[in-house]
């Protein structure tokens, strides 16, 4: 299932592909209360910052993709990533959680997503989340959670007194609208939710052709209506 976000929608009708389309997936997007990390290709123009509330908004522009199919990582989609529904939710510089050790009823979404490809103009769609991720931190590791009704878990590992660690464990699944990370558990370490896996695609622009044969057969609807 594809979900259209944003004013493009409008102008979706069905024609005739202009183009052969790509699926771009964007991996392991690290969001976070100081910012977006490990994708040099993503600008954050808006971020939480440090902060609980609900909701936490990233709003991001990832450049250098292809997703028209032409070899040349010259398209760019601006999407907005939204994190809700957690009591006491919040962002910080390891992720989103809801006090430190909890991780509980914390969605993501995309409330907004919008850009068409370069070379043809095609409007930019995304198809849903394909995986998610826990983060767990400290000398000792013992956190789980589930996402999307999955079961991750981190450690048992660590001693006490010894150096920091960072574990992460991921759960990937089919193209969804949506990311819970809720029912967490374990005696030692933060847990957070620490990234994400997003999909898109195209949806082609109608050819000239198209939109004038719908023209007429709506012309040709209030004709028969009036008569």
């Amino acid at each position: 299932m594809r979900f259209l976000l944003g004013t493009c929608a409008a102008l979706t009708v069905a024609a005739a592909p202009l183009s052969q389309g790509a699926v771009v997936n964007i991996d392991a997007l690290d969001l976070r209360g100081t910012g977006v990390f490990g994708h040099t290709d993503a600008v954050l123009n808006s971020g939480p910052g440090n902060t609980t509330a609900d909701p936490l908004d990233w709003d991001i522009t990832y450049n250098n993709l292809d997703l028209d199919g032409d070899a040349a990582n010259d398209d760019s989609v601006t999407f907005t990533v939204r994190a809700s529904g957690g009591t006491n939710q919040r962002a910080w510089g390891q992720g989103v959680d809801t006090g430190f050790g909890n991780l509980n009823d914390v969605t993501f979404s995309l409330v907004f997503a919008a850009g068409q490809t370069t070379s043809n103009g095609d409007f930019i769609v995304f198809d849903g989340f394909t995986g998610g991720a826990i983060g767990a931190g400290g000398a000792v590791l013992d956190r789980s959670a589930d996402i999307n009704g999955t079961t991750a878990t981190i450690g048992p590992a660590g001693v006490g007194g010894g150096p920091f660690l960072f574990q992460t464990a991921s759960v990937d699944f089919a193209p969804t609208a949506t990311v819970t990370y809720t029912n967490s558990g374990g005696t030692a370490g933060s847990i957070v939710a620490r990234n994400h896996d997003l999909q898109f695609s195209t949806v082609p622009v109608p050819e000239p052709a198209s939109l004038a044969l719908v023209g007429l057969g709506g012309l040709a609807m209030l004709g028969r209506r009036r008569k």
